[in-house]
């Protein structure tokens, strides 16, 4: 089986171009061609919702999956199911019974799984299963739902989620979806075991989980978490809302050591992190002042990820998403960033003709680019794009196109834009190409 990556990976630790350290982001907001599901499990075509189609719609909803984009399979909710007989009305399709219908447990089950009450959506569907057993919905729904919980439970749970996952199993009727579950299962156990002596530390907003047997760690994460904290309250102000005051649970940070980090994300010693609902960091000596500002970078990085999932959901596009982590990993330090994506970008056109990538281009995962030139492009326009809008238009609109996402999804941003500014988005991109130099 091949090994899953996470959705947000911190490229090139340590590594400086010119003046300004250069961290190329490699990542989109769910899952990688390899089949890794993040954040919150998304995956395959919807729920079915029988309803819709009674109503002679066939509407596939967007669940609360993982920043579901368009390289990616859209989420795992279907809410549309094979049509009856419309010669015959709702009443004769569904006659009165004692109870509900698996029809109405289904649509319960349906809203239950978008709120994320599994183990209600479970007994439901199971039901309805047991009733109608015919129905692929029913099936591809408590599939849904088994995966849901299982994802959902802490890694110290792992083995109430192979409980979640081998029953998924047995209702997964595509193989395709199948091999992504069992990489899932596969992936939560070697975290569960890596993690498994870890010790876990609780601040204001954070839930930290370390190897307390590592002095070098130990005796230095206080310090990080004091950085952190500091973190989420600039952040708090910039986004307009903060996480865990929402009543979202706190941010789970989870320092390795380069084995580990390797082990659960298989990235290896080039990536300085990775986010995917979890921020995951490999952490060497903690005592380090200078180990613990190149962290801080970072974590910032992992931070702003995971901020923009908060307040955009799980369609924010990636431009924009990697473009607002870049700029504001380090703001000491922006300027010269800045400078060294701008001179890369203006040389790609005038001496490599290589335009700028149109919005939809970059909207989606950059997980499966396998061109390291176009990576670095791609995140260089984002982060110089991103700063150009701030400079035109002031840095909150920054965060309003985020928070936009959540209502308008992929497309969010650009629809805001031109809500806001009265100029379509694209003209923008242009705009800001003709000004580089």
């Amino acid at each position: 089986m091949e090994r899953t990556k996470p959705s947000f990976v911190c490229r090139g630790r340590g590594r400086r171009s010119g003046s300004a350290q250069v961290r190329i982001l490699v990542g989109a907001a769910l899952i990688s061609a390899l089949g890794l599901a993040l954040v919150s499990g998304a995956f395959d075509s919807g729920l079915l919702s029988l309803r819709e189609r009674f109503r002679g719609g066939d509407r596939t909803a967007a669940a609360e999956g993982a920043t579901a984009t368009s390289t990616e399979e859209a989420p795992s909710i279907v809410e549309s199911a094979p049509s009856p007989d419309t010669s015959a009305s709702l009443e004769e399709e569904l006659p009165p019974l004692a109870g509900p219908s698996s029809f109405d447990r289904n649509e319960s089950a349906v809203e239950a799984i978008h709120e994320g009450r599994y183990d209600e959506a479970i007994e439901l569907l199971e039901a309805a299963v047991a009733e109608e057993g015919e129905v692929e919905a029913y099936h591809t729904n408590l599939t849904t739902a088994y995966v849901r919980r299982a994802r959902s439970r802490s890694v110290e749970d792992f083995a109430l989620a192979r409980a979640d996952f081998e029953a998924a199993l047995e209702h997964c009727h595509d193989e395709e979806r199948a091999e992504r579950i069992r990489g899932w299962m596969d992936r939560t156990e070697t975290i569960a075991r890596e993690e498994a002596d870890f010790s876990v530390e609780e601040t204001l907003h954070y839930t930290f989980k370390f190897d307390a047997s590592r002095t070098e760690i130990r005796e230095g994460v206080d310090r990080l978490q004091v950085l952190l904290e500091e973190t989420y309250q600039e952040y708090g102000e910039l986004f307009g809302r903060r996480p865990v005051e929402a009543g979202e649970k706190k941010i789970a940070v989870v320092l390795y050591g380069s084995e580990g980090f390797n082990n659960v994300t298989g990235l290896g010693d080039w990536a300085g992190g990775a986010f995917d609902g979890t921020i995951r960091v490999p952490a060497d000596d903690l005592r380090d002042p200078r180990r613990v500002a190149r962290l801080r970078d970072v974590l910032r990085h992992e931070v702003a990820h995971a901020f923009c999932q908060s307040i955009g959901g799980n369609d924010v596009p990636s431009w924009l998403n990697e473009g607002i982590a870049q700029w504001l990993e380090n703001p000491e330090r922006r300027l010269a960033g800045l400078q060294v994506a701008r001179a890369r970008l203006a040389n790609a056109r005038d001496n490599g003709g290589k335009e700028l990538f149109k919005l939809t281009e970059v909207q989606g995962s950059l997980v499966t680019w396998s061109n390291t030139a176009e990576i670095t492009r791609a995140y260089d326009q984002a982060l110089a794009f991103v700063d150009y809008l701030a400079e035109q238009y002031g840095a909150r609109l920054l965060f309003d196109l985020v928070a936009e996402c959540k209502n308008e999804g992929i497309r969010g941003a650009e629809i805001a834009f031109e809500r806001q500014i009265l100029v379509d988005l694209n003209t923008v991109l242009a705009d800001f190409s003709a000004a580089l130099r």
